[in-house]
């Protein structure tokens, strides 16, 4: 039978943000303090929103809001986006709990489509971490610059580089 299910909760909320934030906060106190008191929850919502449009500019990945299964019904929740490609046209879906935590949500009918929505949930988990750390020197007052570069195995990995303004 045919059916979308969240798949997994991969990316849980306080951690993607406070371990980065807590190393920071461990070299000054004041902003240790200021952090404390910091809604992530804005931030994660705008770092996978830039981690789903940085993926879309991907040479065949497709950023989109919703996905089907393999009948053809959409997904009843709300997403915060979606990628599809051809291997996957019925696309894996990204959407943030009440807790603030990131879930993948796809149907694994065809046993095709499992090894291309394990391949997004990488790609989408590797340009969400980039986003947030982004997102945290930005807080910081650095000026970040991210590109992605692809490796001789085929591998998309992006380079992060910062400067204290």
């Amino acid at each position: 039978m045919s059916k979308i299910v969240i798949l997994s909760a991969q990316l849980a909320a306080p951690h993607i943000l406070g371990d980065l934030l807590a190393k920071v906060a461990a070299q000054d106190q004041i902003l240790a303090e200021w952090i404390k008191g910091l809604d992530t929850f804005p931030i994660i919502e705008e770092c996978v929103q830039n981690a789903l449009a940085r993926l879309g500019k991907i040479e065949g990945i497709k950023q989109c809001q919703d996905i089907l299964d393999y009948y053809g019904k959409a997904y009843g929740g709300k997403l915060a986006g979606a990628l599809k490609t051809d291997a996957l046209p019925n696309g894996l879906g990204v959407k943030i709990n009440e807790k603030g935590a990131i879930e993948f949500v796809a149907d694994e009918y065809q046993s095709e489509w499992k090894s291309e929505i394990k391949r997004l949930q990488k790609l989408f988990t590797d340009a969400f971490q980039a986003e947030a750390t982004t997102a945290i020197l930005q807080i910081l007052g650095y000026e970040v610059e991210v590109e992605s570069t692809t490796t001789e195995k085929g591998e998309l990995i992006f380079n992060l580089e910062g400067v204290k303004q």
